[in-house]
């Protein structure tokens, strides 16, 4: 495997300081119309059609979609436009305004640039759809259910059927609040997923990403028959992305391949936070030889893999591992394989917040380590090091890090108890 970084990757990285000043630029030119301004929020479309929810993108809370509303153009997202045109910066998209107040590079910038390279006049475009038009998403990303076979830690039954069972069965954690409450139940029959089905046929015209996601998309008979439309009406410049635990059947990875070798450009996003025994803890459910094997076949296969950890405070112990089996996968199948490691900040007794210094000196460690390894590309260590530099800025103090510690500790005994799992089995003593 390739280590130390060699002269000629040196200047490929310095060379690559030019994609950071474009981010930079790209913030400019919003900041021209306001310093909350945001494309994201007219042309980016996350919904969850099983509760009937939906956001701009992840980082900000789901809202309900009112059933005699456009799918997209609710009411609330109109609001929201009106005070990014207004010059301010709306509360929900806090996630960016934090990390911007560190000088450090935010999704504002990150997720907008595909809209600016799909449109050199995205900005104007908006703008000019001011707060009353009403575009159609170009960047679309939906579940049609929350049918999931795993109940990872930081996840709830607003996305898991597992959760939704267990949750049923012996009620929510008790943690200094009740976590994982069942808030919003899934809607049986849900109206939205047939508002749905009529109304894409026209929105897919307007999309240059449309990605799937879950619960477990593969495990649901509406993604294929997504993948089925989108290999029958082909669009140029379309990228098709598909969310997945991988701990499916072959035979429905299999399935899935089939379907998808033929669409340029689509891309499966593949979610582990950790390796090994510590995986399988976060990820409940997971079974590391049966998702190595699942994502060697989709790799072999010539598919595009977008690794996506979601960087929580149970990913510190094993991330150096978990670097070096990003290094082997790129080194092995290069371009094909790309990751990502956006920080967790919900529910606040999982998030690395709640880190001590021996915890920050194993990121620091880690990205050194990142670094060094010629495989990562500029745009992944920089994501990696806003993640380590939130992080670091951003760690709970005083009553309200006890509280979470105490927390964490709680969920993991009763995690353990619901579950037949042992926490200081995969990860030793974690002491404060």
């Amino acid at each position: 495997m390739s280590g130390i970084l060699s002269p000629n990757i040196i200047l490929e990285r310095k060379l690559n300081k030019r994609q950071i000043s474009a981010l930079k630029n790209i913030k400019s030119e919003q900041d021209t119309i306001g310093p909350g301004f945001c494309v994201l929020k007219w042309y980016h479309l996350e919904m969850h059609l099983g509760t009937g929810l939906s956001h701009s993108c992840y980082h900000c809370p789901t809202q309900k979609i009112p059933l005699d509303s456009d799918l997209h153009n609710t009411p609330q997202k109109k609001q929201i436009r009106h005070q990014m045109l207004s010059g301010e910066k709306p509360q929900e998209c806090s996630y960016c305004w934090d990390v911007e107040e560190l000088g450090l590079v935010s999704d504002r910038q990150t997720l907008a640039a595909q809209f600016f390279k799909n449109s050199r006049t995205v900005v104007a475009e908006a703008v000019a759809q001011g707060v009353d038009g009403n575009p159609y998403p170009r960047y679309l990303e939906l579940s049609f259910t929350n049918k999931c076979q795993m109940a990872c830690s930081y996840c709830g039954p607003v996305f898991s059927t597992t959760w939704e069972k267990e949750i049923e069965e012996h009620g929510p954690y008790k943690l200094s609040i009740d976590y994982n409450k069942i808030e919003s139940p899934q809607i049986e029959d849900s109206p939205y997923i047939k508002k749905f089905w009529e109304w894409f046929p026209e929105a897919y015209k307007h999309l240059f990403v449309l990605r799937v996601t879950g619960g477990e998309p593969l495990l649901d008979k509406n993604t294929y028959k997504l993948l089925q439309y989108v290999r029958d009406n082909p669009k140029e410049g379309l990228s098709f992305h598909c969310n997945s635990n991988l701990m499916v059947t072959e035979n429905r990875v299999i399935k899935y391949i089939n379907l998808v070798k033929d669409i340029p450009d689509a891309k499966l996003y593949v979610s582990i936070d950790s390796w090994g025994k510590q995986a399988e803890y976060i990820r409940h459910g997971l079974n590391m030889s049966h998702f190595e094997n699942n994502l060697h076949k989709v790799l072999g296969n010539g598919i595009q893999v977008g690794i996506m950890n979601t960087f929580n405070f149970l990913s510190i112990p094993n991330v150096e591992e978990f670097i070096f089996k990003m290094a082997e996968l790129k080194n092995t199948y290069g371009e094909l394989i790309t990751i990502d490691m956006p920080y967790m900040n919900k529910p606040e007794h999982l998030s690395a917040q709640i880190s001590d210094d021996k915890h920050i000196n194993i990121l620091d460690k880690s990205l050194q380590t990142m670094e060094m390894y010629d495989v990562f590309n500029t745009a992944e260590i920089e994501k990696y090091r806003k993640t380590v530099g939130w992080i670091k800025a951003n760690r709970f103090e005083g009553e309200q890090l006890l509280e979470h510690r105490e927390d964490f500790k709680s969920f993991v005994i009763q995690h353990d108890k619901r579950r037949g799992t042992d926490f200081e089995s995969a990860f030793g003593v974690i002491g404060f």
